[in-house]
Protein backbone atom coordinates (compact mmCIF):
# COMPACT_ATOMS: atom_id res chain seq x y z
CA UNK A 1 0.00 0.00 0.00
CA UNK A 2 1.58 3.44 -1.06
CA UNK A 3 2.06 6.00 1.77
CA UNK A 4 -0.48 9.40 1.14
CA UNK A 5 0.96 12.99 0.58
CA UNK A 6 -0.65 15.06 2.90
CA UNK A 7 -1.93 18.13 1.59
CA UNK A 8 -0.48 21.38 2.42
CA UNK A 9 -2.44 23.91 4.58
CA UNK A 10 -4.63 26.56 2.37
CA UNK A 11 -4.55 23.91 -0.68
CA UNK A 12 -7.31 21.35 -1.95
CA UNK A 13 -6.47 17.61 -2.10
CA UNK A 14 -5.07 16.22 -4.94
CA UNK A 15 -7.23 14.03 -6.89
CA UNK A 16 -6.37 10.18 -5.92
CA UNK A 17 -4.61 9.41 -9.45
CA UNK A 18 -2.69 12.58 -9.56
CA UNK A 19 -1.26 11.28 -5.86
CA UNK A 20 -0.38 8.12 -7.30
CA UNK A 21 1.16 9.21 -10.52
CA UNK A 22 3.55 11.22 -7.69
CA UNK A 23 4.21 8.52 -5.84
CA UNK A 24 5.06 6.39 -8.34
CA UNK A 25 6.74 9.12 -10.08
CA UNK A 26 8.81 9.78 -6.68
CA UNK A 27 9.57 5.54 -6.02
CA UNK A 28 10.95 5.35 -9.73
CA UNK A 29 12.67 8.40 -9.19
CA UNK A 30 14.12 7.00 -6.07
CA UNK A 31 14.84 3.54 -7.58
CA UNK A 32 17.17 5.54 -10.16
CA UNK A 33 19.01 7.06 -7.73
CA UNK A 34 19.81 3.96 -5.93
CA UNK A 35 20.74 2.02 -8.84
CA UNK A 36 22.39 4.45 -11.14
CA UNK A 37 25.77 4.59 -8.55
CA UNK A 38 25.62 1.06 -8.27
CA UNK A 39 26.13 0.60 -12.03
CA UNK A 40 29.50 0.05 -12.83
CA UNK A 41 31.64 3.22 -14.19
CA UNK A 42 28.95 5.39 -12.10
CA UNK A 43 29.05 7.53 -9.48
CA UNK A 44 25.97 9.99 -9.34
CA UNK A 45 25.43 11.07 -5.83
CA UNK A 46 22.49 13.08 -6.19
CA UNK A 47 18.95 13.32 -8.38
CA UNK A 48 16.30 16.63 -9.12
CA UNK A 49 12.92 14.95 -8.32
CA UNK A 50 10.51 16.66 -10.71
CA UNK A 51 7.03 17.49 -9.78
CA UNK A 52 6.05 18.91 -6.42
CA UNK A 53 9.55 18.50 -4.93
CA UNK A 54 11.69 20.10 -6.81
CA UNK A 55 14.61 19.44 -4.54
CA UNK A 56 18.14 17.63 -4.56
CA UNK A 57 17.98 14.66 -2.79
CA UNK A 58 21.14 13.91 -0.76
CA UNK A 59 22.87 11.90 1.59
CA UNK A 60 23.18 12.92 5.14
CA UNK A 61 26.46 14.93 6.13
CA UNK A 62 27.65 12.44 8.21
CA UNK A 63 27.17 9.33 5.20
CA UNK A 64 29.01 11.81 3.08
CA UNK A 65 31.72 12.32 5.36
CA UNK A 66 32.06 8.38 6.05
CA UNK A 67 32.39 7.96 2.28
CA UNK A 68 34.99 10.79 1.76
CA UNK A 69 36.85 8.79 4.55
CA UNK A 70 37.08 5.62 3.07
CA UNK A 71 36.61 6.05 -0.86
CA UNK A 72 40.25 7.56 -0.98
CA UNK A 73 41.54 5.65 1.60
CA UNK A 74 44.91 3.61 0.58
CA UNK A 75 48.06 2.59 2.38
CA UNK A 76 50.62 5.33 3.97
CA UNK A 77 52.82 6.48 1.81
CA UNK A 78 56.58 5.41 3.14
CA UNK A 79 59.59 7.30 2.90
CA UNK A 80 60.97 5.16 0.10
CA UNK A 81 58.00 5.29 -2.31
CA UNK A 82 57.11 1.98 -3.85
CA UNK A 83 58.26 -0.87 -5.82
CA UNK A 84 56.15 -3.17 -7.95
CA UNK A 85 57.76 -6.87 -8.28
CA UNK A 86 56.12 -9.96 -9.61
CA UNK A 87 56.85 -13.36 -8.35
CA UNK A 88 59.90 -13.99 -10.57
CA UNK A 89 61.59 -10.50 -9.86
CA UNK A 90 61.21 -11.75 -6.33
CA UNK A 91 62.58 -14.89 -6.50
CA UNK A 92 65.66 -13.46 -8.67
CA UNK A 93 66.06 -10.79 -5.58
CA UNK A 94 65.96 -13.55 -3.05
CA UNK A 95 68.80 -15.90 -4.42
CA UNK A 96 71.02 -12.89 -5.14
CA UNK A 97 70.43 -11.05 -1.91
CA UNK A 98 69.28 -13.29 0.68
CA UNK A 99 72.19 -13.51 3.82
CA UNK A 100 70.69 -17.01 4.72
CA UNK A 101 71.37 -18.03 0.99
CA UNK A 102 74.41 -16.12 1.27
CA UNK A 103 75.60 -18.17 4.27
CA UNK A 104 75.14 -21.80 3.33
CA UNK A 105 76.77 -20.82 -0.21
CA UNK A 106 80.00 -19.66 1.68
CA UNK A 107 79.89 -23.22 3.91
CA UNK A 108 80.38 -24.68 0.45
CA UNK A 109 83.29 -23.15 -0.44
CA UNK A 110 84.52 -23.56 3.21
CA UNK A 111 84.07 -27.56 2.19
CA UNK A 112 85.92 -27.39 -0.79
CA UNK A 113 88.93 -25.69 0.96
CA UNK A 114 89.09 -28.79 3.05
CA UNK A 115 88.80 -31.18 0.91
CA UNK A 116 91.69 -29.06 -1.47
CA UNK A 117 93.54 -29.80 1.60
CA UNK A 118 93.01 -33.42 2.16
CA UNK A 119 94.17 -33.78 -1.30
CA UNK A 120 97.27 -32.10 -0.46
CA UNK A 121 98.40 -34.48 2.48
CA UNK A 122 100.96 -36.30 0.45
CA UNK A 123 102.44 -33.44 -1.24
CA UNK A 124 105.82 -32.15 0.12
CA UNK A 125 106.10 -29.07 2.34
CA UNK A 126 108.89 -26.46 0.79
CA UNK A 127 111.54 -25.06 3.45
CA UNK A 128 114.28 -22.87 3.11
CA UNK A 129 116.05 -20.96 5.69
CA UNK A 130 119.85 -20.72 7.74
CA UNK A 131 120.92 -21.35 10.86
CA UNK A 132 123.66 -20.27 13.14
CA UNK A 133 124.98 -22.59 16.21
CA UNK A 134 126.97 -21.58 19.33
CA UNK A 135 127.71 -23.34 22.21
CA UNK A 136 130.28 -23.10 25.35
CA UNK A 137 130.94 -25.32 28.07
CA UNK A 138 131.01 -28.69 28.67
CA UNK A 139 129.90 -31.91 26.33
CA UNK A 140 130.12 -35.66 27.12
CA UNK A 141 131.09 -37.79 24.36
CA UNK A 142 129.16 -41.21 23.49
CA UNK A 143 132.32 -42.81 25.65
CA UNK A 144 131.10 -40.67 28.47
CA UNK A 145 134.53 -38.02 28.44
CA UNK A 146 133.39 -35.00 29.78
CA UNK A 147 134.83 -32.28 27.53
CA UNK A 148 134.94 -28.60 27.70
CA UNK A 149 133.98 -27.29 24.37
CA UNK A 150 133.63 -24.19 22.50
CA UNK A 151 132.24 -24.95 19.06
CA UNK A 152 130.49 -22.79 16.16
CA UNK A 153 128.74 -23.90 13.10
CA UNK A 154 126.47 -21.94 10.29
CA UNK A 155 124.05 -24.26 8.28
CA UNK A 156 121.91 -22.57 5.31
CA UNK A 157 120.54 -23.49 1.95
CA UNK A 158 117.11 -26.06 1.66
CA UNK A 159 115.96 -26.71 5.07
CA UNK A 160 116.75 -25.43 8.83
CA UNK A 161 118.10 -26.36 12.00
CA UNK A 162 121.51 -29.00 11.53
CA UNK A 163 123.25 -29.03 14.48
CA UNK A 164 126.82 -31.27 14.94
CA UNK A 165 126.48 -34.40 13.26
CA UNK A 166 122.59 -34.21 13.13
CA UNK A 167 120.55 -34.64 10.50
CA UNK A 168 118.53 -31.67 9.00
CA UNK A 169 116.08 -31.08 11.20
CA UNK A 170 113.31 -29.51 8.96
CA UNK A 171 113.68 -30.70 5.79
CA UNK A 172 113.99 -28.65 2.62
CA UNK A 173 111.17 -31.18 1.17
CA UNK A 174 109.46 -32.73 3.50
CA UNK A 175 106.40 -35.47 3.69
CA UNK A 176 104.98 -36.16 7.02
CA UNK A 177 101.24 -37.96 6.78
CA UNK A 178 99.91 -40.73 8.46
CA UNK A 179 98.87 -42.95 4.80
CA UNK A 180 95.42 -43.36 6.21
CA UNK A 181 94.61 -39.89 6.80
CA UNK A 182 95.86 -39.37 2.83
CA UNK A 183 93.86 -41.87 1.56
CA UNK A 184 90.66 -41.42 3.99
CA UNK A 185 90.57 -38.07 4.47
CA UNK A 186 89.86 -36.50 0.62
CA UNK A 187 87.08 -39.47 0.30
CA UNK A 188 85.62 -38.25 3.71
CA UNK A 189 85.89 -34.80 2.71
CA UNK A 190 84.30 -35.10 -0.94
CA UNK A 191 81.42 -36.31 0.40
CA UNK A 192 81.45 -33.13 3.15
CA UNK A 193 81.12 -30.84 -0.03
CA UNK A 194 78.44 -33.09 -1.29
CA UNK A 195 76.87 -32.32 1.73
CA UNK A 196 77.32 -28.46 1.64
CA UNK A 197 76.28 -28.32 -1.92
CA UNK A 198 72.78 -30.05 -0.88
CA UNK A 199 72.43 -28.01 2.38
CA UNK A 200 72.79 -25.10 0.49
CA UNK A 201 70.35 -26.64 -1.91
CA UNK A 202 67.99 -27.15 0.21
CA UNK A 203 68.51 -23.63 2.43
CA UNK A 204 67.73 -21.90 -1.15
CA UNK A 205 64.71 -23.98 -1.87
CA UNK A 206 63.50 -23.15 1.75
CA UNK A 207 63.66 -19.37 1.44
CA UNK A 208 62.50 -19.41 -2.13
CA UNK A 209 59.57 -21.66 -1.18
CA UNK A 210 59.19 -18.43 1.76
CA UNK A 211 59.16 -15.74 -0.67
CA UNK A 212 56.62 -17.34 -3.15
CA UNK A 213 54.52 -17.67 0.17
CA UNK A 214 55.08 -14.00 1.42
CA UNK A 215 54.35 -12.73 -2.24
CA UNK A 216 51.42 -14.64 -2.80
CA UNK A 217 50.12 -13.42 0.50
CA UNK A 218 50.82 -9.97 -0.64
CA UNK A 219 49.32 -10.28 -3.45
CA UNK A 220 45.86 -11.68 -1.53
CA UNK A 221 46.21 -8.53 1.10
CA UNK A 222 46.04 -6.45 -1.81
CA UNK A 223 43.43 -7.91 -3.44
CA UNK A 224 41.44 -7.91 0.48
CA UNK A 225 42.18 -4.08 -0.01
CA UNK A 226 40.90 -3.58 -3.47
CA UNK A 227 37.60 -5.39 -2.16
CA UNK A 228 37.22 -3.42 0.79
CA UNK A 229 38.15 -0.17 -0.82
CA UNK A 230 35.10 -1.08 -3.73
CA UNK A 231 32.83 -1.84 -1.09
CA UNK A 232 33.20 1.22 0.80
CA UNK A 233 32.45 3.07 -1.94
CA UNK A 234 29.54 0.92 -2.66
CA UNK A 235 28.34 1.00 0.75
CA UNK A 236 28.36 5.00 0.55
CA UNK A 237 26.15 5.10 -2.06
CA UNK A 238 23.79 2.77 -0.01
CA UNK A 239 23.91 4.66 2.83
CA UNK A 240 23.34 8.26 0.99
CA UNK A 241 20.41 6.71 -0.67
CA UNK A 242 19.17 5.04 2.07
CA UNK A 243 19.36 8.08 3.90
CA UNK A 244 17.59 9.86 0.70
CA UNK A 245 14.51 7.37 1.41
CA UNK A 246 13.98 8.06 4.46
CA UNK A 247 14.13 12.04 4.06
CA UNK A 248 11.23 11.54 1.44
CA UNK A 249 9.21 9.42 3.55
CA UNK A 250 9.71 5.82 1.70
CA UNK A 251 12.11 4.46 4.32
CA UNK A 252 12.63 4.31 7.57
CA UNK A 253 15.02 6.09 9.58
CA UNK A 254 16.22 2.56 11.24
CA UNK A 255 17.26 1.75 8.11
CA UNK A 256 19.13 4.89 7.63
CA UNK A 257 20.89 4.85 10.97
CA UNK A 258 21.62 1.21 10.19
CA UNK A 259 23.17 1.73 6.93
CA UNK A 260 25.52 4.79 8.26
CA UNK A 261 26.76 2.05 10.76
CA UNK A 262 27.51 -0.50 7.64
CA UNK A 263 29.36 2.25 6.41
CA UNK A 264 31.45 2.60 9.46
CA UNK A 265 32.18 -0.99 10.24
CA UNK A 266 33.44 -0.62 6.22
CA UNK A 267 35.96 1.74 7.30
CA UNK A 268 37.33 -0.18 10.24
CA UNK A 269 37.46 -2.74 7.50
CA UNK A 270 39.33 -1.19 5.13
CA UNK A 271 41.66 0.25 7.61
CA UNK A 272 42.24 -3.26 8.95
CA UNK A 273 43.03 -4.37 5.46
CA UNK A 274 45.67 -1.58 4.96
CA UNK A 275 47.71 -2.73 8.04
CA UNK A 276 47.85 -5.96 6.51
CA UNK A 277 48.59 -5.03 2.88
CA UNK A 278 51.77 -2.94 4.71
CA UNK A 279 52.48 -6.11 6.95
CA UNK A 280 53.02 -8.15 4.54
CA UNK A 281 54.95 -5.86 2.53
CA UNK A 282 58.13 -5.32 4.94
CA UNK A 283 58.03 -9.07 5.33
CA UNK A 284 58.60 -9.77 1.80
CA UNK A 285 60.98 -6.97 1.41
CA UNK A 286 62.90 -8.40 5.18
CA UNK A 287 62.93 -11.98 2.90
CA UNK A 288 64.21 -10.12 -0.09
CA UNK A 289 67.18 -7.95 1.94
CA UNK A 290 65.40 -4.88 0.25
CA UNK A 291 64.92 -1.39 1.72
CA UNK A 292 61.66 -2.03 4.30
CA UNK A 293 61.45 1.50 3.78
CA UNK A 294 59.95 0.71 0.42
CA UNK A 295 56.18 -0.69 0.01
CA UNK A 296 56.32 -3.64 -2.23
CA UNK A 297 53.29 -3.71 -4.70
CA UNK A 298 52.46 -6.83 -6.65
CA UNK A 299 52.08 -7.02 -10.69
CA UNK A 300 50.27 -9.99 -10.72
CA UNK A 301 46.23 -9.95 -9.70
CA UNK A 302 45.29 -11.64 -6.89
CA UNK A 303 42.88 -14.46 -8.57
CA UNK A 304 45.49 -15.76 -11.16
CA UNK A 305 45.76 -19.86 -9.85
CA UNK A 306 48.87 -21.50 -10.85
CA UNK A 307 49.28 -24.99 -11.03
CA UNK A 308 52.99 -26.66 -11.52
CA UNK A 309 51.86 -30.23 -10.20
CA UNK A 310 50.21 -32.62 -12.71
CA UNK A 311 46.90 -33.01 -10.26
CA UNK A 312 46.73 -36.65 -11.84
CA UNK A 313 49.60 -37.98 -10.44
CA UNK A 314 49.11 -40.45 -7.58
CA UNK A 315 50.78 -39.71 -3.79
CA UNK A 316 52.86 -42.70 -3.72
CA UNK A 317 54.54 -41.43 -7.18
CA UNK A 318 55.36 -37.90 -5.77
CA UNK A 319 56.55 -39.60 -2.56
CA UNK A 320 59.41 -41.12 -4.67
CA UNK A 321 60.03 -38.29 -6.37
CA UNK A 322 60.61 -36.41 -3.20
CA UNK A 323 62.85 -38.93 -1.58
CA UNK A 324 65.20 -39.28 -4.74
CA UNK A 325 65.62 -35.14 -4.96
CA UNK A 326 65.36 -33.76 -2.11
CA UNK A 327 68.30 -32.07 -1.17
CA UNK A 328 67.69 -32.98 2.30
CA UNK A 329 67.86 -36.64 2.07
CA UNK A 330 70.56 -36.58 -0.32
CA UNK A 331 72.50 -33.61 2.10
CA UNK A 332 72.51 -36.47 4.92
CA UNK A 333 73.15 -39.46 2.59
CA UNK A 334 76.11 -37.63 2.01
CA UNK A 335 76.91 -37.30 5.61
CA UNK A 336 76.33 -40.85 6.21
CA UNK A 337 78.66 -41.81 3.53
CA UNK A 338 81.30 -39.58 4.75
CA UNK A 339 81.09 -40.83 8.34
CA UNK A 340 81.78 -44.48 6.88
CA UNK A 341 84.77 -43.66 5.16
CA UNK A 342 86.02 -42.09 8.90
CA UNK A 343 85.03 -45.72 10.69
CA UNK A 344 86.99 -47.40 8.12
CA UNK A 345 89.65 -44.77 8.55
CA UNK A 346 90.26 -45.66 12.14
CA UNK A 347 90.02 -49.02 11.35
CA UNK A 348 92.97 -49.30 9.18
CA UNK A 349 95.20 -46.97 10.70
CA UNK A 350 97.18 -49.20 13.12
CA UNK A 351 97.72 -51.52 9.98
CA UNK A 352 99.22 -48.45 7.85
CA UNK A 353 102.17 -46.46 8.40
CA UNK A 354 102.90 -42.59 9.08
CA UNK A 355 105.21 -42.12 5.81
CA UNK A 356 108.60 -39.59 6.95
CA UNK A 357 110.66 -38.28 3.84
CA UNK A 358 112.88 -35.55 3.96
CA UNK A 359 115.55 -34.40 1.84
CA UNK A 360 117.93 -30.85 2.47
CA UNK A 361 120.39 -29.47 0.46
CA UNK A 362 123.26 -26.45 1.51
CA UNK A 363 126.11 -25.31 2.76
CA UNK A 364 127.83 -26.06 6.09
CA UNK A 365 130.51 -25.26 8.36
CA UNK A 366 132.05 -24.91 11.49
CA UNK A 367 135.10 -24.88 14.22
CA UNK A 368 135.33 -25.26 18.12
CA UNK A 369 138.85 -24.58 20.24
CA UNK A 370 139.97 -28.04 19.37
CA UNK A 371 140.31 -27.54 15.74
CA UNK A 372 140.40 -23.32 15.95
CA UNK A 373 137.49 -21.26 17.06
CA UNK A 374 136.34 -19.72 13.68
CA UNK A 375 133.12 -20.71 11.33
CA UNK A 376 135.49 -22.83 8.85
CA UNK A 377 135.67 -25.44 6.57
CA UNK A 378 132.51 -24.35 4.96
CA UNK A 379 130.87 -26.86 2.20
CA UNK A 380 128.22 -28.12 0.53
CA UNK A 381 126.16 -31.56 1.91
CA UNK A 382 122.77 -33.05 1.36
CA UNK A 383 120.60 -35.28 3.51
CA UNK A 384 117.67 -37.61 2.66
CA UNK A 385 115.76 -38.87 5.54
CA UNK A 386 113.46 -41.91 4.79
CA UNK A 387 110.85 -43.53 7.26
CA UNK A 388 107.96 -45.60 8.08
CA UNK A 389 106.35 -46.34 11.43
CA UNK A 390 103.07 -47.98 12.97
CA UNK A 391 101.32 -46.86 15.33
CA UNK A 392 99.24 -48.43 18.45
CA UNK A 393 97.55 -46.02 20.16
CA UNK A 394 97.58 -46.89 24.05
CA UNK A 395 97.92 -50.35 23.52
CA UNK A 396 95.34 -50.42 21.15
CA UNK A 397 92.65 -48.85 23.54
CA UNK A 398 93.20 -45.21 21.92
CA UNK A 399 92.66 -46.77 18.72
CA UNK A 400 89.47 -48.67 19.66
CA UNK A 401 88.26 -45.83 20.97
CA UNK A 402 88.29 -43.69 17.96
CA UNK A 403 86.48 -46.64 16.04
CA UNK A 404 83.72 -46.63 18.88
CA UNK A 405 83.61 -42.63 18.48
CA UNK A 406 83.37 -42.35 14.31
CA UNK A 407 80.94 -45.57 14.72
CA UNK A 408 78.86 -43.51 17.28
CA UNK A 409 78.96 -40.74 14.66
CA UNK A 410 77.51 -42.76 11.30
CA UNK A 411 74.87 -43.97 13.63
CA UNK A 412 73.82 -40.30 14.14
CA UNK A 413 74.61 -39.42 10.53
CA UNK A 414 72.21 -42.71 9.51
CA UNK A 415 69.62 -41.44 12.04
CA UNK A 416 70.17 -37.96 10.52
CA UNK A 417 68.88 -39.47 7.35
CA UNK A 418 65.73 -41.43 8.49
CA UNK A 419 64.48 -38.37 10.46
CA UNK A 420 65.04 -36.74 6.63
CA UNK A 421 62.65 -38.89 5.30
CA UNK A 422 60.18 -39.38 7.29
CA UNK A 423 60.17 -35.52 7.10
CA UNK A 424 60.18 -35.58 3.11
CA UNK A 425 57.58 -37.93 3.23
CA UNK A 426 55.43 -36.06 6.00
CA UNK A 427 55.94 -32.47 3.75
CA UNK A 428 55.04 -34.23 0.34
CA UNK A 429 51.59 -36.09 2.10
CA UNK A 430 50.80 -32.85 3.95
CA UNK A 431 51.25 -30.42 0.86
CA UNK A 432 49.33 -32.73 -1.26
CA UNK A 433 46.18 -32.56 1.03
CA UNK A 434 46.49 -28.98 1.06
CA UNK A 435 46.55 -28.82 -2.68
CA UNK A 436 43.67 -31.30 -2.91
CA UNK A 437 42.17 -29.54 -0.12
CA UNK A 438 42.42 -25.97 -1.59
CA UNK A 439 41.25 -26.92 -5.12
CA UNK A 440 37.78 -28.14 -3.70
CA UNK A 441 37.61 -25.05 -1.43
CA UNK A 442 38.44 -23.41 -5.17
CA UNK A 443 35.22 -24.90 -6.70
CA UNK A 444 33.18 -23.98 -3.76
CA UNK A 445 34.23 -19.96 -3.35
CA UNK A 446 33.62 -20.28 -7.21
CA UNK A 447 29.93 -20.82 -6.58
CA UNK A 448 29.38 -19.20 -3.24
CA UNK A 449 30.65 -15.82 -5.86
CA UNK A 450 28.44 -16.57 -8.43
CA UNK A 451 25.65 -17.10 -6.22
CA UNK A 452 26.30 -14.10 -4.29
CA UNK A 453 26.92 -12.00 -7.48
CA UNK A 454 23.25 -13.48 -8.84
CA UNK A 455 21.27 -12.56 -5.23
CA UNK A 456 23.17 -8.94 -6.05
CA UNK A 457 22.18 -8.42 -9.43
CA UNK A 458 18.30 -10.01 -7.78
CA UNK A 459 18.27 -7.06 -5.54
CA UNK A 460 19.46 -4.49 -7.90
CA UNK A 461 16.76 -5.59 -10.36
CA UNK A 462 13.84 -5.25 -7.60
CA UNK A 463 15.42 -1.38 -6.48
CA UNK A 464 14.66 -0.93 -9.99
CA UNK A 465 11.10 -2.35 -9.79
CA UNK A 466 10.70 0.11 -6.62
CA UNK A 467 10.16 -3.52 -5.34
CA UNK A 468 12.56 -3.59 -2.41
CA UNK A 469 14.17 -0.79 -0.32
CA UNK A 470 17.94 0.25 -0.53
CA UNK A 471 18.58 -1.51 3.00
CA UNK A 472 18.11 -5.26 1.31
CA UNK A 473 21.03 -4.09 -1.19
CA UNK A 474 23.21 -4.17 2.03
CA UNK A 475 23.34 -7.94 2.95
CA UNK A 476 23.40 -8.67 -0.60
CA UNK A 477 26.67 -6.66 -1.26
CA UNK A 478 27.89 -7.77 2.03
CA UNK A 479 27.34 -11.49 0.74
CA UNK A 480 28.89 -10.75 -2.42
CA UNK A 481 31.80 -9.03 -1.02
CA UNK A 482 32.47 -11.82 1.46
CA UNK A 483 32.57 -14.09 -1.51
CA UNK A 484 34.84 -12.45 -3.44
CA UNK A 485 37.29 -12.33 -0.12
CA UNK A 486 36.79 -15.79 0.30
CA UNK A 487 37.54 -16.53 -3.61
CA UNK A 488 41.06 -14.43 -2.99
CA UNK A 489 41.86 -16.50 -0.36
CA UNK A 490 41.30 -19.69 -1.66
CA UNK A 491 42.93 -18.44 -4.37
CA UNK A 492 45.99 -17.20 -2.40
CA UNK A 493 46.25 -20.73 -0.26
CA UNK A 494 45.75 -22.73 -3.91
CA UNK A 495 48.78 -21.09 -5.18
CA UNK A 496 50.52 -21.31 -1.30
CA UNK A 497 50.07 -25.03 -1.57
CA UNK A 498 51.22 -26.03 -5.16
CA UNK A 499 54.53 -24.24 -4.63
CA UNK A 500 54.92 -26.05 -1.14
CA UNK A 501 54.34 -29.44 -3.16
CA UNK A 502 56.43 -28.01 -5.83
CA UNK A 503 59.30 -27.45 -3.57
CA UNK A 504 58.55 -30.32 -1.31
CA UNK A 505 59.36 -32.79 -4.59
CA UNK A 506 63.29 -31.08 -4.53
CA UNK A 507 62.57 -28.22 -6.81
CA UNK A 508 63.11 -24.53 -6.17
CA UNK A 509 59.75 -22.42 -7.21
CA UNK A 510 59.89 -22.29 -10.69
CA UNK A 511 59.95 -18.74 -12.57
CA UNK A 512 57.69 -17.54 -15.01
CA UNK A 513 58.57 -17.71 -18.66
CA UNK A 514 58.85 -14.09 -19.91
CA UNK A 515 59.16 -12.04 -16.08
CA UNK A 516 58.08 -8.21 -16.36
CA UNK A 517 60.75 -6.71 -15.78
CA UNK A 518 61.02 -4.07 -13.01
CA UNK A 519 60.66 -0.21 -13.79
CA UNK A 520 63.11 0.49 -11.37
CA UNK A 521 66.10 -1.22 -9.85
CA UNK A 522 64.97 -2.71 -6.70
CA UNK A 523 65.86 -1.15 -3.49
CA UNK A 524 68.93 -3.30 -1.84
CA UNK A 525 69.00 -2.96 1.99
CA UNK A 526 72.18 -1.54 3.09
CA UNK A 527 74.69 -2.70 2.90
CA UNK A 528 74.18 -4.91 -0.12
CA UNK A 529 75.41 -8.28 0.30
CA UNK A 530 78.95 -8.62 -1.89
CA UNK A 531 78.78 -10.93 -4.76
CA UNK A 532 79.54 -14.56 -4.40
CA UNK A 533 81.71 -15.54 -6.97
CA UNK A 534 84.30 -12.83 -5.33
CA UNK A 535 84.32 -14.53 -2.02
CA UNK A 536 83.87 -18.75 -2.78
CA UNK A 537 85.69 -18.26 -6.29
CA UNK A 538 85.07 -19.40 -9.38
CA UNK A 539 84.14 -23.47 -9.81
CA UNK A 540 84.11 -23.60 -5.87
CA UNK A 541 80.18 -23.63 -6.24
CA UNK A 542 80.16 -26.80 -8.55
CA UNK A 543 82.74 -28.11 -6.04
CA UNK A 544 85.28 -28.38 -8.40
Amino acid sequence: MEPSIPAEPGKKRAPRRRRGKRSRNRRLALAATLTIPLLPGCMTLSWKAKGRDEAVVVASADAAEEVSGFGGASIPAKSGGEYAVDLSSALRLAEAENPQIAVARQRVGEAVAVLQGARALLLPSLNMGANYHDHLGNLQRSSGRILNLRERSLYFGGGVDVVAAGTVEIPAVSIVSPLTDAIFEPLAARQEVDRARFDATATANSVLMDVSQLYFELTATEGFLDVRREMAEKGGEVARLTRAYADAGEGREADAMRAATELRLIGVEVRRAEEEAAVAGVRLARRLHLDQAVQLRPIAPAFETTTIVDPAVPLPELLRTGLTYRPEVRARAAAVDAAAYRVDQEKYRPALPTILVGFSGGAFGGGSNLFGTQVANVGGRTDLDVGLFWTLSNLGGGNLARIRRRSAELGQAEGERQRAIAEVRAEVAEAYAAVNASRRRLDVAAIELESARAGFREDVDRIRSTVGRPLEVVNSLQLLNDARIARIRAVADYNQAEFRLFVSLGSPPPLIANPAEPATAPPIASPPLPPLARLIGPGLWHGH
